[in-house]
């Protein structure tokens, strides 16, 4: 049931595909012409599982055909016969596989040509194969729309599709909520399996029929998405979503080693034949269908050396394909994307990867056994495993499109070419930035393979490390995130509104002033499907491992620290500014657009004629959707007199292009019956991610080349590599700070002068610092910090500094360099520059080094050591609207009863170094 679809050589029910279809079955001979043969496209279609589009059929008769020339006698039904039963089902999928893997692959290789070439602005090869993959700020053609901008914008459209559809079926509250309804999810599941063909009955639940609905056609548009890129996605009997796995309990837990010796086998046996013992039962036999002894050749070689140990039976078929499952799991194979060959449950190595015979997924027998399988070893609920398929698709989609259906082949040889043209033009620089680990590393992200851990226990120890620390020291993100106003405020002045745009949009998002119109136009443009998807990963199963119940308190830990509300406010904000500018513009041609709006088009691809298409859906509302129409008209209405910039533009807009127009825009072959539906998704994802790109750059979320810069490309699970994300862990916010804003600013766009913009980039974020900082000195329960101190000393310039770092980025570093280390016991030292986790370690270090060191003035201190130590790490105990109250309650009394006069001690040292007052005396509150 699980995992996507497959393909059946011998075909369904074990049908060998050796009889004619029953198109062919005909008397005369003047029904077997070319023309007639259109007949059997319906059959063949069907007999493919709705994998193959009409090109790929017309193949398949077209070499049914030749067969028949070959023999002699065109068009005789006798020669028709025999040649239609001489290809096999396998044979036949297999044929037109290599063409649309062929034509596929050549589509791929021509769109990457063409978008390296069109970025000429973007700098040397080197720099534009970086743009390709992961993106650049610098202004080209294309800069900005990576393979990873054009996952992330399906990602949006799909999870948008799937919040607006919930919302208005009234279901959004039972899919988000915190708690999982076990029933009601079983209920889904039986639902989209039984609409798929499945055997389970109808449940009679009303709102699981709903939600099975709105799931099944969004796993249809991505499984249509991805075969419009050379996949070979066919429709799979009982599908429900694709199986999640949770690692860590597939490979039998931390301890595995421990319970392997207690059985007596090895812990790779002990923890498969657990695994295996589990699924066996609960899978359909034909998960079985048509394997031999062969399937051992296409284990993964590191798969091979560990098979005789750890199969009970090394020679069963069924066996070894299940341990290559397992062993995929464990490795963190199976959660690479591979083009054409991203299979849920079990991927052939690449030698094999046209052999369709080889491709298998899990069928479980029913939803109750995918539900009790996900119970035991799934890594997340049914509707959370919903949502990471659809973002799974997505990011293959855009793979496929951009690297075609085999990426890691295509991408050698684009290096190679590159490189070859480099060294022709004598370019050193751009041939050393070609091979250069990096470009390698930003492959592997958009992949996923850059986070297959090593070793997985090691990379579990280094998560949670770093969810207890996010956990412990993150309570004031929600006043953190001043700054943020300022910096939606910088993104959208480049895109071509105005600073006071921006802060009106991030501060009237923050406190949900939008109107009606506004916000319905900002669910148009998929602003909540985000949050949406982040809530259904945040609830909590009791069936969750150790990471994922880790995984869910962080996330939350974020809406109880208000971070999210924040956040989700000047996202919201930001889109309604966004629908409103792209509305403001689309009245006017390219040429006569304002030069950053007409920068930002140009960065995402769009040029003056995808502009004048995309805008045509505006002008002739008509022509779109009802639901454009209807916004367009209630918001003229509401805005009688008012300038018509306050309009709102939506992605619907598209729908009012003719499909002529698409085609001649495209270049597509227009008998192509798919030609038209083909181009107007490849315009809508160039809009699509430039929205999001605009949205992600006024909440400054970090992107893949923050996370590559950040971890060097070190792979999880190795001891730099957890070591280098522990150091960096709170440093992303800053570098994307560094790379989307400051950098952008002082090279300049559109028109405006770099001092200006770095001006007010400095300046708004270090005034929102300085509040930042008074904001937390209140909630901490202090007076505001002053400009004097107490022998009326000038400090401003200690706060001017301060607020620079605190609001520029520097984030909880600015709180742990600038107060928080002083206020928990230590002072500023080398380890406190590698973060605060490797600081706490220092602390526990000095700890241990006061026990042993005999002096009885430091084994006085340790008391209140222990304390200040568990103050800094008990996850949420640093709530900003609780700390104070938790300050007087528990911590100020335990200080004290721990070392007397400590508290007093601790008050005079703020209020010296901080310049402030305390607003309640802690050394009266403990009696001192």
């Amino acid at each position: 049931m699980g995992g996507r679809a497959r393909h059946d050589p011998q075909g369904t029910g074990g049908h060998s595909g050796r009889r004619a279809p029953d198109c062919l079955q005909s008397d005369r001979q003047e029904d077997l012409d070319t023309h007639k043969m259109k007949q059997c496209k319906g059959p063949v279609r069907m007999a493919a599982e709705g994998a193959l589009d009409d090109n790929d059929i017309d193949f398949i008769l077209n070499g049914i055909l030749r067969k028949v020339q070959r023999k002699g006698v065109a068009f005789d039904k006798q020669a028709i016969l025999e040649a239609a039963t001489e290809m096999t089902r396998e044979q036949i999928v297999a044929r037109a596989l290599e063409r649309r893997l062929r034509v596929a692959s050549e589509k791929a290789s021509q769109l990457f040509d063409s978008h390296i070439d069109g970025m000429a602005g973007v700098g040397h090869l080197g720099d534009r194969l970086r743009a390709y993959m992961v993106g650049s700020e610098k202004q080209g053609l294309g800069a900005s729309f990576s393979i990873e901008a054009e996952g992330r914008a399906l990602q949006a459209a799909y999870f948008g599709q799937v919040e607006r559809d919930l919302k208005a079926a009234g279901l959004i509250d039972r899919v988000t909520a915190i708690r999982v309804d076990r029933e009601f999810e079983l209920n889904v599941a039986r639902e989209m399996g039984r609409a798929n063909g499945g055997p389970d009955l109808p449940t009679g639940d009303g709102d699981a029929v709903t939600v099975a609905q709105i799931f099944n056609a969004a796993n249809e548009r991505a499984r249509l998405s991805m075969n419009d890129q050379g996949a070979w996605v066919g429709k799979l009997e009982g599908f429900i979503v694709r199986q999640s796995h949770d690692a860590g309990k597939v490979a039998g837990g931390f301890f595995k080693e421990a319970a392997a010796a207690k059985a007596g086998v090895s812990a790779t046996r002990h923890a498969f034949g657990k695994w295996r013992d589990t699924i066996r039962p609960l899978l359909d036999e034909r998960t079985f269908d048509g394997l031999d002894a062969s399937i051992a050749e296409d284990l993964n070689p590191d798969a091979k050396l560990q098979i005789n140990d750890a199969l009970a039976n090394p020679a069963d078929p069924a066996e070894q394909m299940l341990f290559d499952v397992w062993w995929n799991v464990v490795h963190g194979k199976i959660d690479r994307m591979s083009g054409a060959d991203d299979l849920a449950d079990f991927r052939p190595p690449p030698s094999k990867a046209r052999s369709v015979s080889r491709s298998r997924v899990l069928h479980f027998r029913d939803a109750q056994a995918w539900t009790t399988y996900n119970d035991a070893y799934g890594s997340g609920s049914l509707f959370s495993s919903q949502m990471s398929g659809l973002s799974r698709a997505a990011m293959n989609t855009a793979l496929l499109h951009r690297l075609g259906p085999a990426p890691e082949a295509m991408w050698a040889r684009k290096k190679a070419d590159l490189m070859g043209q480099a060294r022709a033009a004598g370019d050193s620089k751009a041939a050393k930035a070609i091979m250069a680990k990096a470009r390698d590393h930003e492959f592997e992200e958009i992949t996923g393979a850059l986070s297959s851990p090593e070793s997985l226990r090691l990379a579990q120890v280094g998560k949670a490390i770093r969810i207890q620390q996010a956990l412990a020291k993150l309570g004031g993100m929600a006043l953190s995130s001043m700054s943020d106003t300022a910096l939606a405020a910088q993104t959208m002045k480049r895109a071509g509104s105005t600073f006071l745009d921006g802060y009106r949009a991030a501060l009237g998002g923050i406190l949900r002033l939008g109107s009606e119109e506004a916000k319905e136009a900002a669910d148009l443009l998929d602003v909540a499907s985000r949050g949406m998807a982040a809530s259904i990963a945040g609830r909590f199963m009791t069936t969750d491992g150790a990471n994922g119940i880790m995984g869910g308190l962080q996330r939350t830990f974020y809406k109880v620290n208000a971070f999210e509300f924040i956040q989700t406010g000047v996202r919201e904000g930001a889109a309604q500014a966004a629908s409103r500018l792209i509305a403001r513009q689309a009245e006017r041609p390219y040429a006569a657009l304002q030069a950053g709006f007409r920068e930002m088009l140009e960065r995402y691809g769009i040029d003056d004629t995808a502009w004048e298409l995309g805008r045509n859906g505006h002008l002739n509302p008509h022509k779109a959707s009802p639901g454009y129409q209807g916004l367009r008209q209630r918001a003229d209405a509401d805005m009688a007199g008012d300038e018509p910039g306050r309009r709102y533009w939506t992605f619907e807009a598209l729908d009012g292009i003719s499909d002529k127009d698409l085609i001649a825009w495209s270049g597509a072959d227009a008998s192509n019956p798919d030609a038209a539906r083909r181009a107007r998704n490849d315009l809508g994802v160039k809009y699509r991610a430039m929205v999001q790109g605009l949205l992600d750059d006024a909440l400054t979320e970090p992107r893949a080349r923050e996370r590559i810069g950040l971890t060097a490309g070190l792979k999880p699970g190795t001891g730099w590599g957890e070591a280098m994300r522990i150091v960096t862990q709170f440093q992303s916010f800053n570098r994307a700070i560094l790379s989307r804003h400051l950098l952008p600013a002082a090279r300049g766009y559109g028109g405006h002068s770099r001092v200006s913009l770095l001006g007010h980039l400095i300046v708004a974020t270090t005034l929102l610092g300085y509040l930042q900082i008074q904001a937390k000195q209140i909630a901490a329960g202090r007076e505001p910090r002053g400009f004097t101190d107490e022998d009326g000393e000038f400090q401003g310039g200690k706060l001017f500094a301060a607020s620079l770092l605190a609001g520029g980025g520097l984030g909880i570093y600015g709180d742990f360099l600038f107060g928080e280390a002083n206020r928990n016991g230590l002072g500023f030292t080398i380890g406190s520059l590698f973060g605060p986790a490797v600081s706490e370690v220092e602390r526990f270090i000095t700890i241990g080094r006061k026990a042993v060191s005999g002096d009885p003035d430091q084994v006085d201190d340790l008391p209140g050591d222990l304390v200040r130590g568990a103050k800094a790490n008990i996850p949420f105990a640093n709530l900003f609207y609780t700390r104070t109250a938790l300050d007087y309650a528990i911590w100020y009394q335990l200080q004290e009863a721990a070392k007397p006069g400590s508290v007093a001690t601790y008050e005079r040292n703020v209020e010296r170094r901080e310049n402030t007052k305390f607003f309640f005396s802690p050394a009266e509150a403990v009696g001192g």
